[in-house]
């Protein structure tokens, strides 16, 4: 039976029985193939119970029904459907919250994807050599690791922000005055921008 040359779909053959099976099997592919979104890249061993549609970028070293399949991407509909990317393909990794894309022998981060959060905050004054620190802010998908970033919404006089991750989807902004006198901040809304690591 011949196959597509890119996504290696199986074609139905001249006078085949039982077409749907093969015509449903290149459905289910196309299904976790385009547009692809895995669950997990750094896994080598099939997970016990999968759902239906589950999909992942297997891991080196792979065991059980993966072995061999390094690299590959495989979905799960009734048994795994494992495909060996081409150089250039492009995956949404959700347990790493970034884009991959495969070189032509490993899977790279495609880009840094920014995620960002805004809280409204009253740092009031702040005494010379003191500082202040904001409630947590919410920021979805933020990690422990990830690099953050800080914009305020008006001119600090001289007061030094930082901001970093304190908890899982969590980010706080530090403020710290070094300017030798007291600095009154007003209320205002602030954005923290997080990098993945």
């Amino acid at each position: 039976m011949t196959t597509s040359p890119k996504l290696a779909l199986s074609y139905i053959a001249s006078s085949q029985a039982q077409k749907e099976i093969t015509h449903n099997a290149a459905l289910n592919d196309i299904d976790f193939l385009v547009q692809p979104s895995v669950i997990d890249y750094t896994i080598a061993t099939p997970p016990a119970s999968p759902a239906t549609g589950d999909s992942y970028i297997i891991a080196a070293s792979p065991t059980g029904a993966w072995t061999g399949y390094a690299n590959c991407v495989a979905g799960y509909y009734g048994g795994w459907s494992i495909k060996t990317p081409a150089a250039g393909w492009v995956a949404w990794t959700r347990n790493g919250n970034r884009f991959l894309y495969y070189t032509g022998s490993a899977w790279a981060l495609l880009d840094t994807p920014k995620i960002d959060g805004t809280a409204t905050w009253n740092p009031g004054a702040i005494a010379a050599s003191s500082g202040a620190t904001s409630a947590a802010i919410t920021v979805t998908g933020a990690a422990l690791g990830d690099f953050a970033a800080v914009a305020a919404p008006y001119d600090l006089q001289g007061v030094q922000a930082t901001a970093y991750v304190n908890a899982a989807n969590s980010a706080v902004i530090r403020l710290v005055n070094s300017t030798g006198s007291a600095v009154t901040l007003a209320s205002g809304t602030w954005r923290v921008r997080i990098s993945k690591a």
